[in-house]
């Protein structure tokens, strides 16, 4: 059921890729427009045109190089930059330049990218929408003061983070969310009211805890412990916690040992079985969800962002999900999600595809097997395997860690029925879109069918023609060759046939005939031939007697 005040507002699924493809160029007299054809998701309806002229994409790039990222930027050319073959050259360069943009996850989910392919539905607003929101807030909590906004130190575009502190207890320095309801929020106002005060007593020693959460009609407040190494991410990159999200994450990432892998896949795992057998789904699992603690004891490894399902939030891998195919419920991506994760810690390498069979060979052997299946073609056919079967596995066998915090995790029936209404309705949308997908590439195997159709007739008739000129200039047909030996009807009449031969008048000097076989006489005969002139003959003239007497 769907809150009546938030029916009508449209909320954009940041996750779905934007793919842009330049249709045309306008010549505007002192510049050169790029009309851009955008669609998001697979919907071919869902798309819109914006124009660019190439000094704006030139900004766009000095942004992406300024976080020390390399694309394939087509140079500037200060004379001639109007020729139209220039301008052709210019325009596959500036399309080679956004396929590679959008086909990096990180770049391709920033701000400036969006904003650049979608003016409409993006701009500045989103941080300055989360400080009003923070600060009426804080105005509410006397006791709570904000220390400073840490901008853009998150992938979420329409979600903001403040590191805040509390007067009166004892709980160190927080960060304070700020995030706006997605596009898959499905509760009312009360029930998300009375949902939201249940997540402070979520306890659990592989969960972050949540010190403080508020909801209103736009969005929610939640709170959580700072932890200084920050996340998963962090840790892997070896950034600081208030850096800049994608300077921070663009950089080579080291990767986890075994024992490391071993300790984070059995804490992960621990906490995803614990939400599901209280009935609360999850689906949100990747490193930057994941933060890390570290005690006396060693790391603990405590999954984040619960209340981001229950806000209607999509999957940083949404999409993988619906390419996947076998992904139909919130517990599927739970597994897949955690398989993209250990794939990351394992190689250092965030997954851009729904499945890769190509896993490094310096990928540990128990790692190995449990990656091929989850994240390769192997469950396209067999299906993903359970969060019982995963934590089953010997390789995530129980830590020595020591941890004294019971879990707990209370919903009234109310609540259990509402959140599974929410999760079927979700599931229901990723349904919908498994099946726009498989519609969209039936739609794209005809088309390229009949295209290739086409292209074989069209090469067989020039083959066909092709192969009759060159017979009828080196092979001549059966009527070819008996006309050349039979000369062709003429229009012009023919000549009258000449008249019979002279008959040889013998010269007086001629001698008896040379005998036969000898080989002076053959000489002689021979140049006779060779000499032979017919205006030595004399002049005959005869009595034609061959026509017919009538």
């Amino acid at each position: 059921m769907f809150d009546d005040s938030l029916s009508t507002v449209n909320i954009i699924d940041d996750t779905k890729p934007l793919k842009a493809v330049i249709s045309n160029t306008e010549n505007n007299g002192s510049y050169v427009a790029y009309h851009i054809n955008v669609q998001r998701g697979f919907n071919v309806d869902n798309s819109w045109t914006v124009t660019h002229r190439y000094s704006d994409f030139a900004e766009l790039n000095s942004q992406i190089s300024s976080w020390g990222v390399e694309l394939p930027f087509p140079g500037k050319k200060i004379f001639g930059n109007m020729n139209r073959a220039f301008v052709e050259d210019r325009k596959k360069g500036l399309q080679t330049y956004l396929d590679v943009l959008l086909q990096n996850l990180a770049l391709a989910e920033t701000l400036i990218v969006k904003k650049f392919l979608d003016p409409k539905n993006y701009d500045d607003s989103f941080n300055e929408e989360a400080l009003r929101q923070t600060s009426m807030l804080l105005r509410t909590e006397p006791h709570w003061n904000m220390v400073e906004p840490l901008k853009d130190i998150g992938a979420r575009i329409k979600k903001g983070f403040f590191l805040v502190n509390c007067e009166t207890e004892v709980v160190g320095k927080q960060i304070l969310t700020w995030s706006e309801i997605g596009p898959y929020y499905s509760f009312s106002a009360k029930e998300m009211t009375s949902i939201t005060k249940l997540l402070t007593t979520i306890q659990h020693p592989y969960i972050t805890p949540m010190t403080m959460a508020a909801f209103n009609q736009n969005g929610a407040h939640v709170s959580r412990p700072f932890h200084v190494n920050g996340s998963l991410r962090d840790y892997l990159c070896g950034a600081k916690v208030k850096g800049s999200y994608i300077k921070k994450y663009l950089s080579k990432r080291r990767t986890l040992n075994e024992q490391e892998m071993a300790t984070a896949g059995r804490h992960i795992l621990e906490a995803l079985v614990f939400l599901q057998d209280r009935g609360l789904p999850y689906g949100q699992l990747h490193t930057g969800n994941v933060m890390v603690d570290t005690t006396s004891n060693g790391n603990f490894y405590k999954i984040s962002d619960i209340e981001n399902f229950l806000l209607g939030l999509p999957s940083r891998y949404r999409n993988l999900h619906v390419m996947h195919g076998k992904i139909k419920t919130t517990l599927d991506a739970d597994v897949y999600n955690f398989g993209v994760l250990l794939f990351e810690a394992a190689t250092g390498t965030e997954l851009q595809t729904p499945t890769t069979d190509m896993i490094p060979a310096t990928v540990p052997g128990p790692v190995r097997t449990i990656l091929e299946g989850i994240i390769t073609s192997i469950p396209l056919k067999d299906g993903l395997p359970t969060l019982d079967e995963l934590i089953a596995d010997i390789f995530f066998t129980p830590t020595s860690s020591a941890t004294h915090v019971q879990p707990v995790l209370k919903l009234s029936t109310k609540h259990k029925q509402a959140i599974s209404i929410a999760n079927s309705l979700y599931e229901t949308t990723l349904s919908n879109d498994h099946k726009s997908l498989n519609t969209v590439r039936r739609q794209a195997n005809v088309a390229q069918k009949t295209e290739k159709r086409k292209r074989s007739k069209k090469l067989g008739r020039e083959n066909s023609v092709n192969s009759t000129k060159n017979n009828s200039v080196s092979m001549p047909t059966g009527s070819d060759r008996s006309s050349a030996s039979t000369p062709k009807a003429s229009s012009v009449p023919p000549a009258p046939p000449a008249p019979p031969p002279p008959v040889p008048v013998p010269a007086a000097s001629a001698g008896p005939p040379p005998p036969a076989g000898g080989g002076s006489g053959n000489t002689a005969l021979l140049s006779s031939i060779c000499s032979f002139s017919s205006n030595k003959l004399k002049k005959v003239e005869t009595n034609d007697r061959s026509a017919p007497k009538l």
